[in-house]
């Protein structure tokens, strides 16, 4: 059955084609009953506008914006991309997501291929990767704004969160509950945002006299699963930790998991929020923030630069809250 298409919508309404297109684009200074004669029309045959051979058209946009996670099945993603919506819907644009695994060349194709498909913008968590090149590409057809970490000497936009202070305040936290041989649990080393938590970790045991043992130390940790195994080997060695920082809610899981196993009192600490945490018969300590608002405000420059702006590069750093979760047994 062939598609209804703008004449035959014209010609049932009365009007030209052209008052039918400003009609479905919401173009202002159209007469009420025009208006209302072009909508019955669409709504009576059924029509649609076909968004893909719009966007071919000069000068065009597609009222479209994408966002390119890690993993949308962590809550902190999940979160972010909540904002993000929410913002790119008082704009009137649909957001697209998309995720890498945290794999560069997953990363890069679908950048790529999501500005050939013509969004107006792109938010983007970065991979642990060089991203001057890529950047310097893809911003000359779409503006671009990072979430949560910025790559090495790359200036655009970005949102992020106070990843050095919340990872200090974490620590010391644990320093002044009695803890002296306090681990650290990271990912990839080359992320900003992990690199910035190990440095805040280090300086709350400089701040308490305590040294900084690399035997401590454990990085690499991308899953659950790895998080446990190390953080067995760190609480069962011949000088165990006493306490253990995670820096984020996969690994503090992970951490949980080797400490319900050890059956020792070891102190934890983590960034992010944790699901269910509050139910554990134990207490975790946590930085928190809100997850949501790095998103929307992402989002909010991204419009900004979609709409012309040609203010400064800006960064906005959001803060971070400690809040004890769990029971004490």
């Amino acid at each position: 059955m062939r598609q209804p298409t703008m004449r035959d919508v014209a010609k049932a309404a009365g009007v030209s084609p052209a008052t039918v297109s400003r009609v479905v684009n919401d173009e202002r200074y159209i007469r009420p009953e025009t208006r209302a004669a072009v909508e019955r029309a669409i709504a009576e045959l059924g029509f649609h506008r076909n968004e893909i051979a719009r966007t071919l058209r000069p000068g065009q946009t597609t009222n479209t914006v994408a966002l390119v996670i890690e993993d949308p099945g962590n809550p902190f993603w999940s979160a972010i991309i909540r904002g993000a919506e929410e913002t790119a819907r008082r704009h009137r644009h649909l957001l697209v997501v998309g995720s890498t695994g945290q794999d560069y060349e997953r990363e890069r194709d679908l950048l790529r291929d999501l500005v050939r498909r013509r969004v107006d913008g792109l938010l983007v968590v970065p991979t642990a990767h060089d991203h001057l090149d890529l950047h310097q590409e893809l911003t000359r057809r779409a503006p671009m704004v990072f979430i949560d970490r910025v790559p090495p000497g790359v200036l655009a936009d970005s949102v992020v969160l106070d990843s050095f202070g919340g990872a200090r305040r974490a620590v010391e936290y644990l320093v002044s509950a009695g803890y002296r041989r306090i681990a650290f649990l990271g990912g990839d080393p080359a992320v900003h945002t992990g690199a910035a938590r190990q440095a805040g970790y280090r300086q709350a045991l400089t701040d308490a006299g305590l040294p900084c043992d690399p035997a401590l130390i454990s990085l690499g940790n991308h899953t659950v699963a790895d998080a446990a195994r190390s953080a067995t080997a760190l609480l069962t060695g011949a000088a165990p930790a006493d306490a253990v920082f995670a820096d984020n809610n996969r690994i503090c899981v992970g951490v949980l998991h080797a400490a319900a196993a050890h059956g020792s009192d070891v102190g934890i600490a983590g960034f992010d929020d944790v699901e269910l945490v509050d139910l554990l018969p134990r207490p975790v300590a946590l930085i928190t923030y809100d997850a949501v608002e790095l998103g929307r405000q992402a989002a909010a420059l991204l419009f900004d630069r979609i709409g012309g702006s040609t203010a400064d590069v800006r960064r906005l750093v959001l803060p971070t809250t400690l809040v004890h979760r769990g029971r004490t047994p």
